[in-house]
């Protein structure tokens, strides 16, 4: 009993960090705080592709996130994805689905929006991965799939999009004047861990302290 209840606590502190997907509150920045690192400053090998340029009210859009070509089979174990608008307003347009028997995708309810991002729920080694954004009811101008893909703890970048999805009710629209909006790369100094890894480290310290006491 005393062995298993400290595996338990092993447990919880060393998977805290990403296992279960990304805590709410990195919704709006999507930069994962308690994995201790900066972004990766070079090129994502990770691609994400759609099979539409434009959409409107009620469009199913497939995506695809996979790995560059020239990377081979480049797996990856941590995933977020939101739909944002090129305005750079900090929020998540539409929702998200997956695929039924998708272990390693769930949805997210970010902005208090149901199903608004898509997230890892196990650390797996994924090569690619497929998933479906629903256009809301009415039109939210053009808009751009952003992702933040890890590798591994120390391994993420948070500079992964899909080109342009124009807004189809915008006439003469233009996909080459448009821009993605700023995204955060770095930690900042001595940031105190997410509010969901508090809750996690507090519960391993509740469980050693009880084995302890029963040691006594």
């Amino acid at each position: 009993m005393q062995r298993l209840l400290i595996s338990l606590a092993l447990v919880l502190v060393c998977c805290h960090g990403y296992a279960l997907g990304p805590p709410i509150e990195a919704c709006v920045e999507m930069f994962p705080l308690d994995h201790g690192a900066d972004a990766r400053k070079d090129s994502s090998p990770f691609t994400m592709t759609i099979n539409a340029t434009s959409y409107s009210p009620g469009d199913v859009i497939k995506v695809v996130l996979n790995t560059s070509e020239i990377y081979g089979h480049y797996f990856l174990e941590g995933l977020f994805v939101q739909m944002r608008p090129v305005t750079c307003l900090n929020t998540s347009v539409g929702t998200f689905s997956i695929e039924t028997g998708d272990d390693f995708l769930k949805t997210m309810d970010c902005f208090a929006k149901p199903a608004s991002a898509i997230a890892h729920y196990s650390h797996e080694h994924i090569h690619d991965r497929t998933f479906y954004w629903t256009a809301p009811s009415t039109a939210n101008g053009h808009l751009y799939l952003r992702a933040t893909v890890a590798r591994n703890l120390k391994n993420f970048w948070t500079n992964v999009f899909s080109d342009f999805i124009l807004d189809a009710s915008i006439p003469n629209a233009s996909p080459t004047t448009l821009k993605t909006c700023a995204v955060r790369s770095k930690q900042t100094s001595g940031v105190s861990i997410t509010t969901s890894s508090s809750v996690v480290i507090f519960a391993a310290l509740v469980v050693l302290a009880f084995v302890t006491k029963l040691t006594n």
